[in-house]
């Protein structure tokens, strides 16, 4: 008996399905300004639930007090009646548009709008009579529709639903910095800010060098120059882009700088200096690119690049220093090539004692004179001399001065050696003698003799 009883209710549910599917079909709904009805509806019961909330709040205090509770009971009972009569006028009217989206084939508007009426009837109804209006909406757009624009608009409808789901999550506040929330969009916008800052800085780098590479009034040192300062000027300028996008405000970076000085007094000051360095090197010019150093007398070498923090140095034998801007500024360094490229070069050379040294001295200067390097340079106050320098233990000692222009000042070794050799060849070429290292041994009278031995070796 009461199987037969289920049967015939879901015989008669069907039934009712049908027709309505065929009235939807045959009755024509009429299109009505909804837009303006729902906006009423939705004013309204925005003043209903703030008037049932204040009548709560005065029930709470009444009971504390002990005070009858009865009128404000039934003003609250009416206000609810009320909200659920304008919430069946909401659903009425989001229905009708419903059953028109079905009639002139609007899918996307129909899961649309199903999907408010769920949700509206989710919210003040039960899970069961919620079920069952999805499911009669459902069957009415597959009916209606036919099942391959129920499965697009419903595709559509997910979409949505997921995008507007991912646009909330990514809002969702992370952390909070001085009571500003902090949400994962908003971290993500300011680091992509940042990294186009940087991107767009090295972009700017590379076309500045290009250019100087292509034109004559860029030397290389200006290049780098305007390529460093504003690629850090870009930067700068993208990283309080970023604060700005995270809602940051700037005028409370002075607790962040006050934390920045703590720590440069303890960890960061050589990073400091170093960076006040490179800027200094960059605008007093005294060391530019292609500039030959020499720093400490061990290191020698061209400068290739000035950065901020540091400078790279590659010395005649191809090896890349990194030396840090501030051993620049507080060190001694000798710039061989700060105003021109001419040095004088001190080459030492001895002979034996005995030798005419004036002939000597006319012998070196005759072979520089007539030696063909274009390198020498000879002015009235810059010229070859050759002195004599002292007398010691095994020769007497001259020296060489002589001025050379040019790229060979750069590889002093190399230069030195080639004169060296011109000096050595005049003198053996004029036989004049040049000492090797020499000792006397002076014996006492009074000391016991000494026996020499002097032995013949035999031929064999």
């Amino acid at each position: 008996m009461h199987k037969k009883k289920v049967d015939m209710l879901a015989k008669v549910q069907e039934n009712i399905k049908n027709l309505l599917i065929s009235g939807i079909k045959s009755i024509p709904v009429q299109k009505s300004d909804s837009a303006k009805a729902l906006a009423a509806i939705d004013d309204d019961l925005q003043k209903i639930r703030k008037k049932i909330q204040a009548y709560n709040i005065e029930l709470e205090r009444r009971v504390l007090l002990g005070k009858d509770t009865s009128y404000l009971q039934k003003q609250i009972d009416f206000l609810q009646k009320k909200e659920r009569q304008s919430i069946e006028k909401k659903l009425g009217i989001l229905f009708q548009e419903f059953l028109f989206a079905l009639q002139t084939n609007r899918s996307k508007d129909v899961f649309s709008l199903k999907k408010k009426i769920v949700n509206l009837t989710k919210k003040y109804y039960s899970s069961d009579l919620t079920d069952a209006i999805n499911e009669l909406l459902s069957t009415l757009a597959t009916s209606i529709l036919g099942k391959a624009q129920t499965l697009k608009g419903a595709t559509f409808e997910e979409i949505k639903t997921l995008l507007k789901t991912i646009w909330k999550k990514a809002n969702e506040p992370l952390f909070t910095i001085n009571g500003i929330p902090i949400s994962s969009f908003k971290l993500f916008l300011a680091l992509l800010i940042f990294i186009m800052g940087i991107f767009i800085g090295t972009l700017y780098k590379s076309y500045v060098k290009n250019i100087s590479y292509r034109s004559k009034n860029f030397t290389q040192s200006t290049a780098t120059l305007l390529a460093n300062l504003g690629y850090y000027l870009l930067v700068i300028i993208a990283f309080f882009l970023a604060l700005n996008t995270l809602g940051i405000d700037l005028s409370s970076l002075a607790i962040v700088a006050g934390a920045l000085s703590v720590g440069i007094g303890f960890g960061l000051q050589n990073i400091v200096s170093n960076f006040v360095s490179g800027i200094i090197l960059m605008f007093e010019r005294s060391i530019k690119i292609g500039d030959y150093l020499e720093i400490d007398g061990e290191l020698r070498g061209h400068v290739s690049d000035i950065r901020m923090r540091s400078t790279t140095i590659t010395t005649n034998d191809n090896i890349d220093v990194i030396v840090p801007n501030q051993d620049l500024i507080q060190n001694k360094v000798i710039n061989w090539t700060m105003n021109d490229r001419i040095r004088r070069f001190r080459i030492p050379f001895g002979v034996a004692y005995g030798t005419d040294v004036h002939k000597v001295i006319k012998v070196v200067k005759k072979a520089v004179e007539k030696s063909g390097f274009t390198d020498i340079y000879n002015t009235p106050k810059r010229h070859t001399r050759v002195i004599m320098t002292g007398m010691g233990n095994s020769s007497v000692d001259f020296e060489l001065l002589v001025w050379v222009k040019g790229e060979e000042i750069l590889y002093p070794k190399r230069t030195t050696s080639r004169f060296l050799i011109l000096i050595y060849d005049a003198l053996y070429e004029h036989g004049i003698e040049i000492p090797f290292p020499q000792r006397d041994i002076h014996i006492r009278k009074g000391d016991a003799p000494i026996e020499v031995v002097l032995k013949k070796e035999e031929d064999s």
